[in-house]
């Protein structure tokens, strides 16, 4: 299992995504008192959720390693969660409200964990590629078996 390359891409996929519940998804500064302010991943219930979910996908994505299209399928729909975590992200940072009236946006910026979904994306459209021709060169050789 660990002898393909689409395998490390998808547990590196799956290790960005976990490594999101230790991050911050924005942050603030005071500047006349000099205090950080910060709103976690983990302090929202919602980005809990996609979190796990797409971390579960990538797991079953991991065991199902000998179906290689099976795993096109799943890292594909990861990616599509993922894009709609990172879309979620972004609405949710220029929408909110906070509780003196003003939006999140004009007082925290974004931090680095709020890219993180991309880059899990692109290691999982990467995974989708050496899977998808893996999976390819499986059926050719199987065909090849029969005719002989």
């Amino acid at each position: 299992m660990w002898k393909k390359p689409h395998n490390w891409l998808i547990a590196a996929a799956a290790l960005v995504i976990i490594v999101l519940l230790g991050m911050d998804v924005c942050h603030a500064v005071n500047p006349e008192t000099g205090v950080h302010y910060a709103v976690r991943f983990k302090d929202r219930p919602i980005y809990i959720i996609f979190i796990v979910l797409t971390f579960v996908i990538c797991d079953v994505a991991l065991l199902s390693a000998k179906q290689p299209f099976y795993q096109v399928f799943l890292a594909i729909v990861d990616a599509i969660v993922l894009l709609g975590f990172q879309v979620w992200i972004l609405v949710d940072f220029f929408t909110t409200k906070l509780q003196t009236g003003l939006r999140m946006s004009s007082v925290y910026t974004l931090s680095i964990g709020a890219v993180f979904p991309l880059i899990a994306i692109i290691l999982l459209v990467l995974s989708v590629r050496f899977a998808a021709d893996e999976g390819t060169a499986q059926r050719i050789a199987k065909a090849l078996n029969r005719q002989q």
